[in-house]
C-alpha cells in the first residue's frame, strides 16, 4: 500500500511499526498503562492520552501496540504528526479515512495537536471512524488543546489518559529500572516530574548530569518555556484562531503571553500574592538566600542592598522572565485565567486549607469552625527545585564579588534545607491526594496557637465513608534525619486533638514523615522513602498508618488521648508529658498492650 502522504505527517503500519515500536517493549510500564490496554480491548470509543513533554505518552502507545494481538496489529496504523508545522485539518482526515477503507481499524494519532483547528478535527474524527467501529487513540503534548477538544466537541463518550503527574512512588520504580543505584525522596525532589531514563546520576551527591532535562536551572526553564507557556499560548493560537483569549487578549497581542505564564509558573512556586505582579518581579527563593546568609554572616546584608537590583535583573533574565525586572502589567483576572489554564493542564494542582480558631473552648466559642482556603502545589517537583538552586547560585555569586567569606558548599546545603521541607510536604500531600478513596477528604489544618504564632498539621485526613463514625489521620512532615526538637508538640496537645475531634471526628492516627528510620511509638516516626514507597501498594494503610499492620504503634496510646479525641468527653487543655526516650523493659512491656489493627 502507498498513502498519498500530507506534508507534516508520517504513516507507519506492518514492518516499519513493528521496527519503530521495538525499542519501548523492554521499559517498565506507567501505573497507568493498565488504562490504556482496558480501552484497546473494550466497546469502541475515543480516547485522549496526553501530558507535558517527556511523561511518557508515545512510548505508552508504543507499548500497547507491541502487546497487541497478531491480527490486531496488522490492522494497526501509527500517524505521526511534526510539532511546529501547520497541518491542514481536512487533508489529514482524508488520509485517516484511505487507511479505513484500506482495512485499518485501530488508529494511533501522535503530536496530533500539531493539526489545525484540533478540536473541530477531533468532531470529524468522532463522527467519522470512530463512529464505524474504530479506536483511535489521540496523543497530544499541547493538554490545553485537549481540554478544549474535549468542552467544545467530545461531549459524548470518550475516555482520557493523563500523564502529566507522575508520583514519587512510579518514578522510582521506573527509573530505577536503569539506575545504577537506588533511587529515594531526594532524588525525585531534584529531578521528579519527567521520565528520563539516561540522565538520573550514578552518585547519591547528585552532581550535575548533562544528559538531564532537569540538570540545571537553565534547562529548567527552557522546560517551563517550551513545554507549559507555548503549550497554553499555542494552543489558544492554533486552535482557537485567536477568538478564544478572552481577558489574555492584551498579552496576546503585546506579545507578553508566554512571559507572563512563566511568571506565573515561577510566582506560584515562591508563594507570591497576585498583586506582586505588578510590580518589579522579586524571586522569593532569593531572600530565603538572603535571609541564610545573614545568619552566617552579618556583613552580607550590606553587600545584598548594595547589588539588590542587579541580582534581581541577572534572576530575570536567567529564567527567561522578560523585562529586565521593569514593571510588567499583568492584572488579577489575567492571572486568574492563566493559574486556570495551567490547572487543566496538570501544571498545577489545588490543595485544601483549613483554618481554625484557637485551641481554647472560650476564644472559639460562637465562631465558625474553620475557614477555607487553598495553596498550589506545583506536579513536578524538579521545576520547583531548580528554580531555588538558581536563586542561591546567583545570591552567593553576589556575596563572592563582595567579598562575603562564605564558603559555596555550606552556603548552598542551609539554603536549600530552607525550602526542601516545604517541598517534601507538598510530595506527601499529592501522592496521597491521588490515591484518595471516594468518601474521605483532605487538607492541611491551620489555628493560632499563640500571638503572632501559626500551628499547623500538614495532612489531614478524613474518613467519612462510616458517616456515623468519621476518624481522622493526621500528619506532619520534617525534612530532618532526627527526632529530636519538638515536632510532636501539637501531635501531643489534648486541645489541639479536642478541636480536630470536636470539628471532623475521632482522631486514630498521628505520624510524623521524615527522613530517619521508621519507630513505631505512640506517635509514628515513619521514614519519608518508606513511606512514599507504599503509597503506591498500599494506599490505605499510608492513609492511616497507625490502623495498618505495617505501622500500628508497639506501645499504647497516651491516656489522655481517648478524652481528647472524643468530642463527647471533655479533655483538660494541658499538654501531655513527653514520653522518655529509652523506657526500662518492665514499662515496655507494660505499655505494649495495644494490638495490631489491620484495616
Amino acid at each position: 500500500m502507498d498513502f498519498e502522504k500530507v506534508d507534516g505527517l508520517e504513516v507507519l503500519y506492518g514492518d516499519e511499526l513493528l521496527a519503530d515500536i521495538e525499542g519501548a517493549a523492554g521499559l517498565p510500564r506507567r501505573d497507568c498503562f493498565g488504562k490504556l490496554k482496558e480501552y484497546l480491548g473494550s466497546p469502541v470509543e475515543k480516547l485522549l492520552l496526553y501530558g507535558l513533554r517527556r511523561t511518557g505518552k508515545t512510548v505508552m502507545a508504543k507499548q500497547a501496540m507491541a502487546e497487541l494481538p497478531k491480527d490486531a496489529f496488522a490492522r494497526t496504523v501509527f500517524i505521526k504528526a511534526t510539532q511546529g508545522l501547520a497541518i491542514p485539518c481536512t487533508p489529514a482526515y482524508e488520509l485517516v479515512k484511505d487507511l479505513w477503507f484500506e482495512g485499518f481499524r485501530t488508529f494511533f494519532i501522535d503530536e496530533c495537536t500539531a493539526l489545525t483547528d484540533f478540536p473541530a478535527w477531533t468532531k470529524m474524527v468522532s463522527d467519522g471512524i470512530a463512529a464505524r467501529g474504530c479506536h483511535v487513540v489521540l496523543l497530544g503534548m499541547d493538554s490545553l488543546a485537549m481540554w478544549i477538544a474535549e468542552r467544545e466537541f467530545l461531549e459524548g463518550r470518550h475516555r482520557k489518559i493523563r500523564t502529566t503527574r507522575i508520583p514519587c512512588h512510579e518514578w522510582r520504580r521506573l527509573l530505577e529500572v536503569k539506575s545504577p543505584r537506588r533511587l529515594g525522596v531526594e532524588d525525585y525532589v531534584r529531578y521528579g516530574g519527567i521520565l528520563d531514563f539516561d540522565g538520573v546520576p550514578p552518585e547519591t551527591e547528585l552532581p550535575l548530569e548533562p544528559a538531564h532535562s532537569f540538570r540545571d536551572p537553565a534547562s529548567i526553564d527552557w522546560y517551563v518555556h517550551s513545554a507549559i507557556a507555548l503549550n497554553i499560548q499555542n494552543s489558544l493560537a492554533r486552535h482557537a484562531s485567536g477568538k478564544d483569549f478572552g481577558p489574555l487578549r492584551d498579552l496576546w497581542e503585546g506579545h507578553q503571553l508566554h512571559e507572563a505564564i512563566a511568571r506565573i509558573v515561577q510566582k506560584n512556586n515562591h508563594e507570591l500574592a497576585f498583586s506582586d505582579l505588578r510590580v518589579p518581579f522579586i524571586l522569593e527563593d532569593y531572600y530565603k538566600a538572603r535571609g541564610v546568609a545573614l545568619e552566617l554572616d552579618s556583613n552580607a546584608g550590606r553587600a545584598f542592598k548594595k547589588l539588590n537590583a542587579d541580582v534581581r535583573r541577572r534572576i530575570n533574565e536567567c529564567l527567561c522572565i522578560g523585562g529586565n525586572g521593569q514593571e510588567m502589567q499583568i492584572t488579577v483576572r489575567e492571572a486568574n485565567e492563566i493559574r486556570r489554564y495551567l490547572q487543566k493542564i496538570d501544571v498545577f494542582k489545588n490543595a485544601e486549607v483549613l483554618t481554625m480558631p484557637s485551641t481554647m473552648p472560650e476564644k472559639r466559642r460562637d465562631k465558625p469552625r474553620w475557614q477555607k482556603g487553598t495553596r498550589t502545589l506545583q506536579t513536578q517537583s524538579g521545576i520547583r527545585a531548580g528554580q531555588m538552586r538558581l536563586a542561591c547560585g546567583m545570591a552567593w555569586n553576589i556575596m563572592k564579588i563582595s567579598g562575603v567569606p562564605i564558603p559555596l558548599k555550606d552556603f548552598l546545603k542551609k539554603a536549600e534545607v530552607a525550602v526542601q521541607g516545604q517541598m517534601l510536604e507538598d510530595i506527601v500531600f499529592a501522592d496521597l491526594q491521588d490515591v484518595l478513596p471516594n468518601g474521605c477528604r483532605m487538607f492541611k489544618l491551620e489555628w493560632n496557637a499563640a500571638p503572632g504564632e501559626r500551628a499547623e498539621f500538614d495532612v489531614a485526613v478524613v474518613d467519612e465513608r462510616d458517616p456515623a463514625s468519621p476518624r481522622v489521620s493526621l500528619f506532619e512532615v520534617k525534612h530532618t534525619e532526627s527526632d529530636r526538637g519538638c515536632p510532636e508538640k501539637h501531635m501531643k496537645n489534648p486541645c489541639a486533638i479536642a478541636q480536630v475531634a470536636e470539628s471532623f471526628g475521632r482522631v486514630v492516627s498521628r505520624t510524623i514523615v521524615y527522613n530517619g528510620p521508621t519507630e513505631r511509638r505512640a506517635v509514628l516516626w515513619v521514614n519519608a522513602d518508606e513511606f512514599l514507597e507504599a503509597v503506591g501498594k498500599n494506599p490505605e494503610a499510608c492513609l492511616f498508618p497507625q490502623l495498618s499492620e505495617r505501622w500500628s504503634p508497639l506501645c499504647s496510646f497516651e491516656p489522655w488521648l481517648a478524652a481528647a479525641a472524643d468530642p463527647d468527653i471533655p479533655a483538660e487543655c494541658t499538654p501531655a508529658p513527653e514520653p522518655e526516650d529509652e523506657p526500662d523493659a518492665a514499662s515496655f512491656e507494660a505499655g505494649c498492650s495495644l494490638p495490631s489493627r489491620p484495616l
